[in-house]
């Protein structure tokens, strides 16, 4: 229910605009002078003002310029109380912020449809700003993350070239275990630049509505195993323990694609900041009518103030591996999005120097 707030000396005044106001179903709130009429704004932030122009002490011109001149009320629409409707006089309140005039005697159906603009236009204006505030901090956050993903796709191009070229001009001087040895480079720079280029592809089309979830039963263990296999030689080269732990009856109903991503993205992170013989655990249990997927890491940790920012479209953070392994900076964030497109939730416990824990559901397949 939308709050009018009237400020008007003239008992009659009210009555009337109170009684229109009240058949039209807003809450009303009544002043009699300007310095209480002012307090009472502030206090309760009414959607509209109906401000009488002649009072004592203090004109509506007055508490209008007031009311404008604080950052607090100043967007809270303005309209004129008047038996006046000279052209000077109504000058001078747009002058002093007013938005519009109603002229005595009231004509309740000009004067409902007035009103009902103007809050209509402050609830726009408002949006617009949000909506505004929004896009420059997602365009903000969107220049960043390119510069950044810019400079790794650099340095991971530039150790493929660079190996490449060396066996290229002189593969026979290179032992058989020095060639293996670039070739395992040449493996991890196009591995990098390829869940980089993914990634950054993913959340160019989540922000832009592309991805459009097919939901079905799914077998949960199954796409654990299959993206394990992916990062298997990435685990077994700093000697890291995957453990599965996921039950062969647990099926969600989801898209196989999204929860992929997410779990290539959880585990590739997990061996990402894990040190050298650590471990990694995935489980999964029944929850009512959900399924809750826990990936578990021994890993460095993250700090309680910056796991929020890990999550936030608007913020770009990311660090190094253990290895020194880079990343975009924006898996989190896509994990975060795809679970809540397939009517989930995550959240991530951790502690610095003892591990991490990621905790995601997803909605239990019906028999």
């Amino acid at each position: 229910m939308k709050t009018i707030l009237i400020i008007d000396d003239n008992n009659k005044n009210l009555q009337v605009l109170g009684s229109i106001l009240n058949d039209a179903n807003y809450k009303i709130a009544m002043a009699k002078d300007g310095k209480s009429g002012l307090k009472l704004a502030k206090k309760i932030m009414p959607d509209a003002i109906l401000l009488d122009i002649m009072m004592p002490d203090m004109d509506g011109y007055e508490v209008c310029e007031k009311l404008k001149k604080d950052e607090k009320s100043k967007e809270i629409p303005v309209l004129f109380i008047t038996a006046k409707a000279e052209t000077e006089d109504i000058v001078k309140g747009f002058e002093k912020g007013g938005v519009d005039y109603i002229t005595k005697p009231f004509n309740k159906e000009e004067l409902l449809v007035r009103l009902k603009t103007h809050i209509e236009l402050k609830k726009a204006k408002e949006l617009i700003t949000i909506q505004a505030k929004d896009l420059y901090e997602l365009n903000e956050a969107k220049n960043k993350m390119f510069s950044v993903i810019a400079h790794d796709l650099k340095n991971a191009i530039g150790g493929f070239k660079s190996a490449s070229n060396m066996l290229a001009e002189d593969i026979e001087s290179f032992t058989q275990e020095e060639v293996m040895e670039f070739i395992k480079v040449l493996r991890d720079s196009s591995n990098a630049t390829y869940d980089l280029l993914e990634n950054m592809l993913l959340w160019a089309k989540s922000h832009i509505s592309e991805i459009k979830p097919q939901f079905r039963k799914i077998l949960i263990k199954e796409i654990a195993e299959s993206v394990i296999d992916l990062y298997k030689s990435q685990a077994e080269k700093k000697h890291i323990n995957i453990l599965m732990n996921i039950p062969n009856h647990l099926f969600a109903f989801s898209d196989i694609e999204t929860i992929k991503i997410v779990f290539r993205n959880l585990i590739s992170n997990a061996i990402k900041f894990t040190p050298e013989n650590g471990s990694i655990t995935i489980d999964a249990k029944e929850t009512g009518d959900y399924i809750t997927i826990f990936v578990k890491d021994t890993g460095v940790g993250i700090a309680q103030e910056d796991i929020e920012k890990i999550f936030d479209d608007k913020k770009h953070f990311t660090t190094y591996g253990t290895d020194s392994e880079k990343g975009s900076g924006i898996g989190m964030g896509l994990c975060k999005h795809y679970i809540e497109a397939n009517g989930g939730q995550i959240n991530i416990e951790s502690t610095p120097r003892k591990g991490t824990t990621v905790k995601f559901t997803l909605k239990k397949a019906k028999p």
